[in-house]
């Protein structure tokens, strides 16, 4: 029996962290204290080191059931705040669950600041009590999105102002007071003005040293508010821009010259873009020919990984952002434009390192065949949806049109082929998800002009088929050999989540709204950081596969991306950021736009029923709003607070979803994006 040293420390925090990750079998207390050879006896010692680091966020990332639950450690997770009640309580989601069940943060330590919608904290939960809604206190904040808040003068439900503030981002309900109003007044209705929220000695939030930020109703204040409350960066940094020029020049050292080595040729291959009008980021090019059992697919993605290696600057702010932000009036791209507009863009004309699938479907477009390989490309056309339309139409388009240069059955072949990739769609019952898009158009000064449905067309239908398909075979691909992706899944519908949003995920699982068993993100690497993850798994995936020859110089490659929950975690958030951030700015927009109808009927579209009243969009612009309960007369018994006789009846929606009702229109705030209506009967 080798002898211990009953005066030798017990293992760091650190040497702790690295045994617990480094196996997955269940551990107790004995089982540790063995591994680092430690008498019995200092079990006490070794529970509050672990108690300790279960508190400090050094156990959040151990592989489950690592500890025994007999330890009786605390429990804590990561959770990421989505919205502050009224009455000041941070809430939000368990940030590393897959379900995100919601949790409520009814205390926090001495002195911890008032976490923010969008900051990660770490939480120590109370023991589950069968409800899906878990109870936690904040023990601190382990990322911030901000300090400083935007503030305007809230309306009440008449849409006149009051004698408070509320809070730009939509997020934080409730009004609140000014902490000093000796020392500030109130801002005059549409001022923005920045503070922050302060604790008084009654336990309320008031609103701190605010200082003028500008009118909400000037142009490009709309986007300005939106990035702010959702602290999104908008400058990269030097070491980045210096690192994109820098693949810049290598793009353009590429053109006309030989293929390297461990890359395909497909310069001749006749591959095109369809995109947006406006859209300045192209990432995928397709092509299709007709083969005796069904179509021959290529569709070439971008290469981002070959410029943005792991560790990078690039790479850490591209990981910061996790998606572009595209904002009715500006856009905030992932990458700087050097990359994203230029050295990643696959511009025509111009030799672009990519990832191709390529792929073998059947008429019915069932996937035969496929694989993804390395490859340079040379854009034969850059195509919009309409234009392509138009071609598919049999309309004439001007002679020096960059379609004529194309194959002449090129166009129909890809139609042909998105045709049996539909059909097959169907046969797996997937769904038809119609985008409830806006687009908003402006005037010179950059004030809004009018808001209108995004038109749908059949071509973007077909490059939506294709897309489906190299990412179903990048998810195959990456299942098959074992690498580490995030994977893009979506839960069917349940009893307590009707409506499943699809999230990224560290492990593989079915996508029930595309009817497929496996699927990721792989098409749009220059727009989104989970595709770049992606593309480095399946590009050192294609290098093993296909050695370099012998003198070919060495391609960069970084290590596979190791299960990182919390990586996925920050995914899902900043796309669920990037869609907020959208929505917002479109309402502050909206309510800008709107001003002109005050004391006028509005059609509104009733789309369901909450405790609070109806929500609708308004049909002018798209946009939600509420319709309160007390809108509605007490003869229908919504207003009865009584104890019994009024609850049924307030639940009871008097109009059905999908009904066009009218109401008035009392208000509009554009500093928060909110417009106030009252029933068009009752409204004084």
């Amino acid at each position: 029996m080798s002898g211990r040293s009953e005066v030798a420390a017990l293992p760091s925090s650190a040497a702790l962290r690295a045994f617990l990750l480094g196996g997955v079998t269940p551990v107790g207390l004995s089982d540790i204290l063995r591994a680092f050879d430690r008498p019995i006896r200092d079990k006490a010692r070794l529970k509050a080191i672990l108690h300790t680091m279960a508190l400090d966020g050094s156990l959040l990332d151990l592989p489950a059931g690592r500890l025994k639950t007999s330890i009786g450690l605390p429990e804590t997770a990561r959770a990421r705040i989505t919205h502050i009640r009224p009455d000041g309580t941070p809430c939000g989601i368990l940030a590393d669950d897959p379900a995100a069940t919601p949790v409520v943060l009814n205390t926090r330590a001495p002195d911890l600041h008032l976490p923010l919608p969008g900051d990660l904290v770490l939480a120590r939960l109370r023991p589950a009590c069968g409800a899906r809604r878990r109870e936690a206190r904040a023990e601190r904040v382990l990322a911030r999105t901000g300090e400083s808040l935007s503030f305007s003068r809230a309306l009440g439900e008449d849409g006149a102002p009051v004698e408070r503030l509320w809070a730009c981002n939509p997020q934080i309900a409730g009004t609140f007071a000014l902490a000093t109003p000796e020392q500030h007044a109130l801002p005059e209705p549409g001022e923005v003005v920045l503070a922050t929220l302060r604790s008084m000695p009654d336990g309320t939030l008031a609103v701190d040293t605010p200082t003028p930020y500008g009118r909400a109703d000037t142009a490009g204040m709309a986007s300005a508010l939106s990035l702010l409350t959702h602290a999104i960066p908008t400058r990269f940094s030097a070491a980045a821009e210096q690192e994109a020029a820098r693949g810049a020049a290598q793009a353009t050292a590429l053109h006309n010259q030989p293929a390297p080595a461990d890359r395909h040729d497909l310069r001749a291959l006749p591959l095109v873009t369809l995109d947006d009008e406006t859209a300045q980021d192209y990432d995928d090019a397709i092509w299709a020919e007709p083969t005796d059992t069904g179509f021959h697919l290529v569709i070439a993605i971008a290469d981002v990984s070959h410029y943005v290696p792991a560790g990078s600057a690039l790479d850490e702010e591209a990981r910061l952002r996790g998606t572009s932000i595209y904002l009715p009036d500006q856009t905030i791209p992932m990458l700087p434009l050097d990359l994203s507009a230029n050295a990643c863009s696959l511009l025509p004309g111009q030799d672009r390192l990519c990832l191709f699938a390529d792929i073998l479907i059947t008429h019915d477009g069932h996937m035969q065949d496929g694989t993804i390989r390395r490859g340079i490309m040379r854009s034969a056309a850059r195509l919009s949806y309409r234009d392509a339309q138009s071609a598919l139409d049999g309309k004439p388009l001007p002679p020096a049109h960059p379609i004529h240069t194309l194959p002449a059955t090129l166009l129909q072949t890809l139609m042909a082929a998105s045709s049996a990739l539909n059909n097959d769609a169907t046969k797996r019952n997937a769904m038809r998800l119609d985008e409830d898009a806006w687009v908003v158009t402006f005037h010179p000064d950059g004030q809004p002009a009018a808001f209108l449905p995004r038109e749908r067309l059949a071509t973007h239908d077909l490059v939506a088929s294709f897309m489906i398909a190299a990412n179903t075979l990048a998810a195959r691909i990456a299942y098959k050999n074992r690498l580490a992706v995030p994977f893009r899944v979506h839960p069917a519908p349940t009893a307590t989540q009707p409506r499943p949003a699809a999230r990224y995920s560290a492990v593989a699982g079915r996508h029930n709204g595309l009817g497929l068993p496996l699927y990721t993100h792989f098409t749009s690497p220059i727009r989104r950081y989970a595709d770049l993850l992606v593309h480095r798994a399946i590009s050192a995936w294609c290098m093993e596969q296909n050695p370099r020859q012998e003198g070919t110089p060495s391609v960069a490659c970084a290590p596979p991306w190791e299960q990182d929950h919390a990586l996925v975690s920050h995914l899902n958030f900043t796309e669920r950021r990037a869609g907020k951030s959208v929505q917002d700015c479109q309402n502050r927009l909206a309510a800008a736009f709107l001003v002109p109808d005050i004391g006028q009927n509005v059609n509104i579209h009733a789309t369901t029923t909450t405790r609070h009243g109806l929500c609708v969009r308004l049909t002018k612009t798209g946009t939600p709003s509420l319709l309160p309960w007390s809108a509605f007369p007490d003869c229908a018994r919504m207003n009865d607070d009584s104890p019994y006789g009024g609850i049924a009846a307030r639940y009871t929606p008097l109009i059905q979803n999908g009904a066009l009702p009218v109401a008035v229109l009392l208000a509009t705030c554009p500093a928060r994006g909110v417009s106030v209506l009252a029933s068009h009967t009752h409204a004084r």
